[in-house]
C-alpha cells in the first residue's frame, strides 16, 4: 500500500484511532500518506477528543506526546471532504452498543470499504455491516492486500 494511487475509505473505531494517533502506528502512517481516507462525523470526532482528554496523562507518560499535539494530529487526518452527516436518530440499532452505530452509519454513508475496530464485545462480533467488513488492524492489512493488490 505505498502507491499514492490507492486511497481506501475506511472508518476507524476510536479504540484504534486514539492509540494510533499517540503511538504513530502503521495505520496512522498510511492515513498521513493519503493511502487511507478516514470517514468520520461529528460523533466520531467528539468521542475521539473525549478519549484523548481522558487518557492524556497516561499517554503522556507512555509516549511523551501531549493531548494538544494529538488533537492537532486528529484535525490533520480528519479531512472535511470525508465528513459524513450524523446518524439519524431513527436509524435502527445494528450493534448492542448504541454508541457503535454512528461508526456503522458513517461507514455506510461514506461508502467505506472497511471498518477497523478492536471492540471484541460488540463491533467485531458483527463481522460486517451491509457487506462492509469489520476487523482488527491486522485483519484490515490482510484484507487490503487482497482487495487492492499492488502490481
Amino acid at each position: 500500500m505505498k502507491s499514492k494511487e490507492i486511497a481506501v475509505p475506511i472508518v476507524v473505531d476510536t479504540n484504534v484511532l486514539v492509540p494510533s494517533l499517540y503511538m504513530a502506528t502503521p495505520l496512522l502512517r498510511f492515513v498521513l500518506s493519503g493511502n487511507l481516507i478516514l470517514i468520520w462525523n461529528d460523533f466520531i470526532r467528539s468521542e475521539a477528543c473525549e478519549i484523548i482528554n481522558r487518557l492524556a496523562h497516561r499517554y503522556f507518560e507512555k509516549a511523551g506526546v501531549s493531548a494538544s499535539e494529538v488533537h492537532y494530529l486528529l484535525d490533520l487526518v480528519l479531512h472535511k471532504e470525508s465528513k459524513v452527516p450524523e446518524m439519524p436518530g431513527d436509524w435502527p440499532p445494528h450493534s448492542p452498543d448504541r454508541d457503535d452505530d454512528p461508526f456503522l452509519w458513517a461507514a455506510i454513508a461514506g461508502k467505506a470499504e472497511y471498518i477497523i475496530s478492536s471492540d471484541i464485545r460488540h463491533m467485531l462480533k458483527l463481522k460486517n455491516i451491509y457487506g462492509i467488513p469489520i476487523g482488527r488492524p491486522k485483519d484490515f492489512f490482510d484484507w487490503v492486500k487482497i482487495a487492492h493488490p499492488m502490481s
